[in-house]
This record gives C-alpha cells, sequence and structure tokens, in this order.
C-alpha cells in the first residue's frame, strides 16, 4: 500500500462523512447494534460484552474518521503559523 498523507486521509474521510449512501449504511449498522442490545436478556453478560464491542468498535470508526480530518487541519494551521 502507497504511504498516504494526512491529507489525502482527511480528503478521503471528509469524502465518506458527507456520502449519502456512507450515512445511510452506518446508520443502519448503529441501529442494528441498538436492536442487538436491546434483545440481551438480562443476565447474559458474553452476549452484552459482545455487544458492547461492537458498539466500540463502531465508535473507533466514526472518531478515525474525525480524527484524520482534525489532523490536517491542525497541520494546516501549523504551517500557516510556520510560513508567518
Amino acid at each position: 500500500m502507497k504511504n498516504v498523507t494526512t491529507i489525502e486521509k482527511a480528503k478521503a474521510a471528509k469524502r465518506l462523512q458527507e456520502n449519502e449512501d456512507f450515512k445511510l449504511i452506518m446508520r443502519s449498522i448503529e441501529d442494528d447494534i441498538f436492536a442487538t442490545f436491546k434483545a440481551v436478556n438480562i443476565g447474559e453478560a458474553e452476549k452484552l460484552s459482545n455487544v458492547h464491542a461492537l458498539s466500540h468498535g463502531f465508535k473507533l470508526v466514526n472518531d478515525r474518521i474525525a480524527k484524520y480530518i482534525e489532523l490536517a487541519i491542525f497541520e494546516a494551521r501549523k504551517e500557516e503559523i510556520s510560513d508567518e
């Protein structure tokens, strides 16, 4: 795999965030995770733990997408400051 720059990652992440198909799929996944959570019965610790792991993984994907964008903004501002 080629070495991807921070700016390239940020642009790809931004396109994903704005893509209607991606938003639909992410909402669907989130709904599926919540439905799975609601179906866990009291005392089913392993199932609850698995759903929690799914939820955490889903959140990590969203957080990483946002982080790529945030890092590119930070780098751009850092370059602006160093140019002054």
